[in-house]
């Protein structure tokens, strides 16, 4: 299928959620956004974040340090108690970073319906183990509501930036959002690394983004940059390409909690500030924790941002899981919010997080065709 086709679908269906004030494309079909309940935006139940090939270069290209020789057996050993410690302290395993178990995803999840959740975003790209099918059965078999993640995390993570093109990357997002996979659509785009703009092969991931999310209306997740300026640039990217950047969410956002004014700029462009680090143990190499999120919440709510602020956990490897002694997919609902209340957070503001403001992210409520 062309661009041009699956874009002329896109706007087609976006007829019918006009007419219906809005929709929310899950991995079992359509859902009304007001079925949605407590939303977490940004997780994962199936993936694979395992650093590919194995050279000092393609560790480097992801952002992470090789283990020595001495740390190599641990690497690829099974995650078992004994080395879960290490691995809190930031030990990579392999093992750790492959959530591949249906079964034990589906008992997850069911863990986070029964705490009181109601949607869940699986925000796995393509290559990085999404498993559409899986997810939609693990969706009937919880409860829970998933929306499927779709694009590319990033060029070389997993595939080399050669078979990478803005127009083809477009066309694979906007199939994945309006075809689906044997029926199972995604419903939103990424989520995305952190990319640099002035990288051709990073920007064409964003254009591509902001192309389908221009075309679909879906809404694009992305990690913060690590400095302010090439945030912004990111951000004029996605805006030149046609994205509405009010329904972009900026995650990472959790490493500037001890300095809510540098969230103003990001406020600033109308993007989503996504807490995504949460339940996390603190350790020498965290830049915040949870009280300073919490914190930092309640601030911006009292600046009047309480609008777009989102909270999640990021869960992607078998550690944060409450089988391997973590918190779970619950933690934000079981332990961050009763700690928001106890800071003063009303009921209001805590649908306002957990509810409203991720059903704003989700729902398709109009779709315009690229131009």
């Amino acid at each position: 299928m062309s661009t041009t086709d699956s874009t002329a679908g896109a706007v087609g269906a976006a007829e019918a959620a006009r007419e219906s004030g809005g929709t929310v494309v899950t991995v079992t079909g359509e859902v009304s956004p007001a079925a949605l309940g407590a939303v977490l935006p940004h997780e994962h139940l199936l993936s694979d974040y395992a650093t590919p090939h194995d050279t000092a270069e393609s560790w480097a290209a992801v952002g992470r340090s090789r283990p020595t020789a001495a740390s190599w057996q641990p690497y690829q050993a099974p995650l078992t108690m004994e080395l879960l410690g290490d691995v809190g302290l930031g030990a990579a395993n392999r093992d750790n970073w492959r959530l591949d178990d249906e079964e034990l995803a589906t008992a997850e999840a069911a863990a986070l319906r029964r705490a009181g959740g109601g949607t869940l975003v699986d925000a796995t790209a393509p290559g990085l183990g999404r498993r559409p099918a899986a997810l939609r059965r693990i969706a009937e078999a919880s409860g829970l509501h998933l929306v499927m993640g779709s694009g590319r995390y990033h060029p070389a993570w997993p595939a080399g930036p050669a078979d990478l093109s803005a127009e083809r990357l477009t066309e694979e997002i906007v199939c994945d959002l309006t075809e689906g996979v044997r029926g199972v659509r995604a419903g939103v785009i990424g989520h995305l690394a952190a990319l640099d703009p002035t990288a051709p092969a990073e920007r064409a991931v964003l254009v591509a983004a902001a192309r389908a999310s221009a075309a679909t209306g879906a809404a694009i997740s992305l990690s913060r940059s690590a400095d302010a300026t090439t945030q912004q640039r990111v951000l004029d990217v996605l805006a030149a390409e046609g994205a509405d950047l009010a329904r972009v969410a900026v995650g990472r956002c959790d490493g500037l909690a001890p300095r809510p004014d540098d969230l103003e700029p990001l406020l600033e462009r109308g993007v989503f500030a996504q807490f995504d680090q949460l339940g996390r143990l603190p350790s020498v190499h965290s830049v915040s924790d949870d009280q300073d999120v919490a914190a930092a919440v309640l601030e911006l709510a009292r600046r009047g941002h309480a609008e777009r602020v989102l909270l999640s956990q990021d869960v992607s490897t078998k550690a944060q899981l409450l089988a391997y002694g973590g918190g779970g997919y619950g933690f934000v609902l079981t332990q961050f919010v009763p700690y928001l209340r106890m800071l003063g957070a009303d009921d209001a503001l805590v649908t306002t997080l957990t509810v409203d403001n991720p059903r704003r992210l989700l729902t398709l409520t109009h779709r315009r065709a690229a131009s």
